[in-house]
């Protein structure tokens, strides 16, 4: 210990004599290690850090699986996927033994209040069991029991811990005071911890009820809805817990699924943004490679200038091993700033990072640096400096003292130097690497935001409303007045409602039968969307009609069943025929086409075109509705207004939510952008410190030459001569980077191929403009050192030498 501090005080004393390039070392070495900590905290809160429940790595989530569906289109994204009814919940709870105990829930809404003062909240729906799965215990009260989760149970709720809080301040007695729903009046009788978070990183709903006292669930509604979780027990694996539930299917007849899966609940939760996350943290690790590599090219570059200290030092008696304990710890040293410096950017960095993610992504409020992320930062920058720091060191110690002496100060170095340049070419490779990829999901992106959605949303406002319980021709008659009321509003030039809209993160699908399939021997069902509309809804979307006619106000519930349906599902269903007239059985009826409307992107623009058929809302009432205001270009009708001219209407509905339409388009692909804005950041930092790189390497290897330089001006040679040598001398390196990363980039094609929207990981315009970019920064980099050695007096420099 003695002779490493000793060791470090020399090694500071040295740095700080040298401000330059221990400022730049600093600087580098801390912009990889705090963009790595940076992408390294995110990744750790969302995918790393345990789930906030005790032995958590022991829970995980159970779905059916329907392996049939993967030949089917729209439902192949959910074919294992698949969740549960609340009898077959019950029949497997009854039958299964691999689990401690299983549960389910299901989120939703109701409003709550009467009269005047109602309002939206969150509810879950939650079997008691549910309590014992998760090791959770109330800091309140109890939760509700099995006695009370059945058809006739005391009506009972439990509130989430934020909601006892902020609602309740806390009060402890709000245990067995009342909360009125419009469903009843509920007795508070616990409160949940503050961990009580069913969905990664969201705060819990705030109230909490039993979901057996559903009658219709109870008597074995086939409705599937159940999100389900097990804890296993010691020694089961998930799998072994999935086969035992094939069986338990296959004992119980009016089950309908064909198999089962289970799967970690973390890796479940997390698992639409595992990959893009995994993405950047390699993307990110590749620039800290970058950086570190710099600075191992300026310890070398450094190393060099002072090889006359170092000759010295082993004439005098110091031993080789000696000498590169001293630079290691140097290079520690640096390491060590640099890893302050980085943990300082990654504070920022982080919260930048929180703000600027998509919404939606699971777990972002557990994203903080905290002492697992730093210990990652300075263990990441302790590594790198003693892994990159001993290549000088060695290169260094190697050296023969007296012919460093006796070489004076014109040609030392020239042999010393020759890791530089392949540092050099190993910067531009990994930089090619990264560029590449930043400019093929950069192209991916403009090419997805190009994507014509299939309506004019541009001036589009969405109004989601809550809309309780009502007669089938009451709530018809609501929709349409309500649309009536709103498209007279001052800024408003038409109004409509629909079912499940673009960009809404809501969709519904139904089995259909084509009538010229019936009785056939092949007889099966087709997979289509389905929307429900009021007529003009077309018209206010800007969807085209293709053919046929538009819904009218003639169609209603004693009228003929009619259907409008898509492009797609007109070719896909109907090929080379018109599908107009023709009559499909949906939903236990039969319904005639009327007309084709063209395609919607629907989930994302950069989704498949999916089979949709629209139903006119009066022949197929349902109460999830949302209103569509087209305005003029800045008219953005308030939510007060909205809701006031609503509730004229019903004072029981209430406005949900607001949202602009172009807003909910880019939204759809903000995953994407987000993704592509990080790795074009990374690329282009890459870029400037190879650039950087580069011009250290070249400026020190023309100030070693200046003596070869001015000699060969001496003797005739011209300014551009010397400058085209200078630059030459670099280009292979340059070329062997190049060819290095764009082989690194081949190996790396199938990586980024699942992320490209119309884009080939193999594209020629990507890969060609990649090259050029770094030929020529290379060139400027190699230019301006050569540049001034072309400047100098060969007489001056003969002289000095």
């Amino acid at each position: 210990m003695r002779h490493f501090l000793s060791d470090a005080r020399f090694a500071i004393r040295s740095l700080r004599r040298r401000p330059t390039f221990t400022t730049i070392a600093v600087a580098t070495l801390g912009l990889g290690v705090g963009a790595a900590t940076s992408i390294y905290s995110v990744v750790d809160g969302i995918i790393l850090k345990p789930l906030p429940y005790p032995d958590a790595g022991r829970l995980v989530a159970v779905w059916q699986t329907y392996p049939e569906w993967r030949n089917e289109p729209i439902l192949a994204p959910s074919w294992d996927r698949i969740s549960f009814s609340y009898r077959e919940f019950l029949d497997w709870r009854a039958n299964q033994r691999s689990f401690v105990d299983v549960g389910v829930w299901t989120q939703g809404g109701t409003r709550m209040g009467s009269g005047e003062t109602l309002e939206s909240v969150q509810l879950t729906e939650a079997s008691a069991s549910l309590i014992n799965v998760l090791h959770m215990t109330p800091v309140l009260g109890r939760f509700f029991t099995d006695a009370e989760d059945r058809v006739g149970g005391p009506p009972v709720v439990v509130l989430s811990y934020e909601n006892w809080v902020s609602r309740y301040g806390g009060d402890r007695d709000v245990v067995g005071t009342s909360v009125r729903f419009v469903r009843g009046t509920y007795t508070i009788i616990g409160v949940l911890p503050r961990a009580a978070s069913l969905a990664h990183g969201v705060a819990a709903s705030p109230y909490w009820i039993p979901i057996g006292q559903d009658s219709l669930r109870a008597t074995g509604s086939p409705d599937h809805g159940l999100t389900a979780i097990g804890r296993l027990k010691p020694g089961v694996s998930p799998g072994a817990a999935a086969q035992e539930l094939d069986v338990i299917n296959d004992s119980e007849r009016h089950w309908n699924q064909h198999g089962a899966v289970a799967r970690p609940w973390q890796v479940d939760l997390t698992r639409n943004v595992r990959k893009p996350l995994m993405l950047l943290l390699g993307a990110v690790l590749v620039l800290m490679l970058i950086a570190c590599v710099n600075v191992a090219t300026l310890l070398l570059g450094e190393a060099t200038a002072r090889e006359h200290e170092l000759a010295a030092r082993t004439a005098l008696g110091a031993n080789p091993l000696r000498l590169v304990r001293q630079l290691m710890t140097e290079s520690v040293i640096l390491a060590l700033a640099g890893a302050g410096f980085g943990a300082a950017i990654s504070l920022g960095g982080t919260n930048v990072l929180v703000a600027l993610a998509p919404p939606g992504m699971p777990g972002l409020a557990n994203v903080h640096v905290d002492l697992r992320v730093l210990a990652f930062a300075l263990t990441l920058a302790v590594v790198t400096g003693l892994l990159f720091g001993i290549a000088p060191a060695i290169a260094m110690a190697r050296k023969d003292p007296a012919s460093l002496l006796r070489a004076g100060g014109g040609d030392r170095g020239t042999r010393s130097t020759r890791l530089q340049p392949v540092f050099v070419a190993v910067e531009l490779a990994l930089s090619f690497v990264l560029l590449v990829g930043a400019g093929l999901l950069t192209r991916s992106l403009l090419r997805l935001s190009a994507v014509n959605p299939g309506f004019q949303h541009e001036n589009l406002v969405t109004a989601a409303v809550s809309v309780p319980r009502l007669d089938s021709a009451v709530l018809h008659d609501f929709y349409v007045r309500a649309t009536q009321r709103l498209a007279v509003l001052p800024g408003v030039m038409s109004a409509t409602a629909g079912g499940g809209l673009p960009f809404s993160g809501i969709w519904s699908s139904s089995s259909i039968q084509r009538e010229a399939d019936a009785g056939q021997p092949e007889e099966r069902s087709r997979e289509a969307q389905q929307r429900v509309v009021l007529p003009g809804f077309f018209r206010v979307m800007g969807i085209p009609l293709l053919a046929g006619r538009d819904f009218t106000d003639a169609d209603g519930l004693a009228a003929p069943r009619v259907l409008i349906v898509n492009q797609t599902m007109a070719l896909r269903y109907w090929p080379g025929e018109s599908p107009i007239g023709k009559r499909v059985r949906y939903h236990r009826e039969w319904w005639e086409i009327v007309g084709v409307v063209g395609d919607v992107r629907h989930k994302k623009l950069s989704a498949e075109l999916e089979a949709t058929l629209y139903a006119p809302h009066a022949q197929r009432p349902v109460t999830a509705m949302t209103f569509v205001i087209r305005a003029p270009q800045g008219v953005r009708p308030t939510a007060d207004v909205l809701g006031a001219s609503i509730r004229e209407l019903n004072p029981n509905v209430l406005l949900s939510r607001v949202d602009a339409m172009p807003e909910m388009v880019e939204r759809s692909y903000a995953e994407e952008r987000y993704r592509s804005a990080l790795i074009l950041l990374f690329g282009v930092i890459a870029m400037l410190l190879a650039a950087a790189g580069m011009y250290g390497v070249v400026s020190r290897s023309v100030g070693q030459r200046m003596r070869e330089l001015g000699i060969r001006m001496a003797l005739g040679a011209t300014r551009t001569a010397v400058m085209r040598q200078v630059i030459a001398s670099t280009s292979i390196g340059v070329i062997a980077g190049v060819l290095a990363g764009f082989a690194g980039s081949l190996l790396a094609r199938g990586i980024f191929a699942e992320f490209l929207f119309e884009i080939s990981p193999l594209d020629a315009v990507t890969y060609v403009g990649v090259i050029a970019l770094l030929g020529g920064v290379s060139l400027v980099a190699s230019w301006m050192p050569a540049r001034r050695a072309a400047s100098v007096d060969p007489a001056i420099v003969l002289r000095e030498q």
